[in-house]
């Protein structure tokens, strides 16, 4: 029975050896998009720590429940991988037979790459026609028919696309036992089909998005000088004149560490290790082959950090770095704590609400310490922009691609009209007045994770639910709030979610209807905040 232990003890000891190879491979893949040697065995450890895990599943579903919970009762060294057990054996009951498993890999999983190379280059083809001329007349309608033009004008090719994917992920998942692809993606990320019905009830019955879109076109029509009746969608930034200046990294370092500190010192001194440019922790690539992205790394055994390409000191690029570095502080915190590399890996939905909570709070800083009502205005609105995109957004996205699998599987999706209208129904739900454009139609086209990481928006939808949350409590000063969130973020994923956010913020994650509405509510003090800055003149 010890046996098993040391088995995993050593399988542990490979995850943290297979990453710190991912990461270096990884790094030098995004340094130079054209280094295809790095991106292939970038992709070849992945598959390495699948198999691992896949190894570790068989064994524990050979053995079944009774006797693994009887070894580990006669075995303490069994003790601590009690959760990881447990998920084993949870996907026991999905694992496919060894003919299903060849069969896919020989012939779904070639497809499946196929066409996500030829979602890559049709997206990048798009986007490189020729938008149309500009006018001087209507800057903002001119971006926002920018945004969409490309994907009108190949709906059709990005519609094979889409269905493919689709109905290949949907066979997948009714092999492994699920009644379709949005269950098993929800299955991996420890959610519940009902769990999220429920969230996706409870946010189209809220009235807090349509409150500040509301605000929002009051404000537009004053400052554009036109009837409220006829602000359209591209017009719901004219909230206020005021334009940031760029920032050199310098500064935007600046102001994320000052974000950071009203959290207490354990929290804001890992972000000064992280940002510190003499640990070299953080990587801004400026060559031309950098790839204009931005991300984390970090895992048991290595020191964590943060990559940015393509930098240009932006409102935009600053928020991006303190998600990113809120997610390197997250993997360094767990690099410390936590012993077991497995527990280092957990549900997306999790890792993202903490690296969102770090937008919140830049832009809670920025709010804090502008200069006048403009600048004000400027970063309250886009607090309440990121937190209703977050929760509302998120479950509009979330809804759609759920709708698009379900009418796939019945058979009701063949062409890109169908999934106009469907985009066009759902949309009515949530925004109006987006829904009223036209070109928004082809949103199912634009989102680019329905195609590269199909059925993730689910994750921001929880995750911005949580990191609302914890922005509540932050702002109602709850005690020992800040001090348990470290501990959090400390601990890795030993338990599931729910009892993870239960035993360490108290937060019920069962309680939908109620993070919902605690969501809204924040949104809404806000919402009137703008509006009485408004109502004060000078934005």
């Amino acid at each position: 029975m010890n046996g098993l232990a040391a088995w995993l003890d050593a399988g542990d000891r490979l995850r943290a050896s297979i990453q710190r190879h991912d990461i270096y491979v990884y790094l030098r893949a995004e340094e130079d998009v054209d280094d295809t040697a790095d991106a292939r065995a970038d992709d070849a450890l992945a598959a390495l720590e699948e198999r691992l895990g896949d190894r570790i599943d068989a064994v524990v579903a050979s053995l079944g429940a009774r006797r693994l919970w009887t070894m580990a009762a006669a075995t303490p060294r069994l003790a601590r991988y009690r959760y990881l057990l447990s998920q084993s054996l949870a996907r026991a009951a999905h694992r496919l037979s060894p003919g299903e498993s060849r069969a896919i890999a020989q012939t779904v999983e070639p497809a499946l790459a196929a066409t996500g190379a030829s979602y890559k280059a049709l997206r990048r083809a798009a986007l490189a026609w020729p938008s149309p001329a500009a006018s001087a007349s209507d800057a903002r309608r001119d971006a926002f028919a920018a945004r969409w033009s490309p994907f009108e004008r190949h709906e059709d090719a990005f519609a094979v696309q889409l269905l493919t994917i689709v109905n290949l992920r949907n066979g997948i998942a009714r092999l492994q036992g699920f009644d379709g692809a949005p269950a098993a993606a929800y299955f991996a990320q420890s959610l519940a089909p009902a769990s999220v019905r429920c969230t996706l009830a409870a946010v189209r019955s809220s009235g807090a998005f349509r409150a500040y879109s509301g605000v929002r076109v009051t404000i537009a029509a004053k400052r554009l000088g036109i009837a409220p009746e006829a602000v359209r969608a591209w017009d719901r930034d004219a909230v206020t004149a005021f334009t940031p200046p760029d920032r050199p990294f310098d500064e935007a370092r600046k102001e994320i560490l000052d974000a950071e500190r009203p959290m207490g010192e354990a929290y804001a001194s890992a972000f000064e290790r992280l940002l510190d440019p003499a640990n070299r922790r953080v990587e801004l690539c400026v060559a031309t082959a950098c790839d204009t992205t931005g991300f984390s790394v970090g895992f048991a055994g290595s020191e964590s950090g943060v990559y940015f390409g393509g930098y240009r000191g932006s409102v935009n690029n600053v928020r991006a770095v303190a998600h990113e570095s809120g997610h390197a502080v997250h993997k360094q915190f767990m690099n410390e704590h936590q012993p077991i590399a497995a527990y280092n890996e957990g549900p997306q939905f999790m890792f993202e609400s903490f690296a969102i909570f770090n937008e919140l709070l830049f832009y809670e800083h920025e709010y804090e310490s502008a200069a006048g009502n403009a600048e004000r205005a400027y970063y309250l609105n886009r607090f309440l922009d990121d937190a209703t995109f977050q929760v509302f957004g998120s479950a509009e996205e979330t809804d759609l691609e759920a709708r698009i699998y379900a009418d796939a599987e019945a058979g009701k999706l063949r062409t890109a009209g169908d999934l106009d209208v469907l985009t066009a129904g759902v949309f009515r739900q949530y925004d109006p007045l987006l829904a009223a454009e036209p070109a928004a139609r082809v949103y199912w086209a634009r989102d680019s994770l329905y195609f590269t990481d199909p059925l993730y928006d689910v994750s921001y939808l929880y995750a911005g639910l949580l990191a609302l949350k914890y922005f509540d409590d932050f702002e109602r000063r709850q005690p020992g709030f800040a001090k348990n969130y470290v501990a959090l973020l400390r601990n890795g994923f030993d338990e599931s979610p729910a009892a993870l956010e239960r035993k360490f913020l108290g937060i019920d994650l069962d309680d939908e209807a109620g993070l919902v509405e605690n969501a809204s509510a924040l949104i809404a003090r806000r919402t009137r905040t703008l509006a009485e800055l408004s109502a004060a003149g000078g934005i």
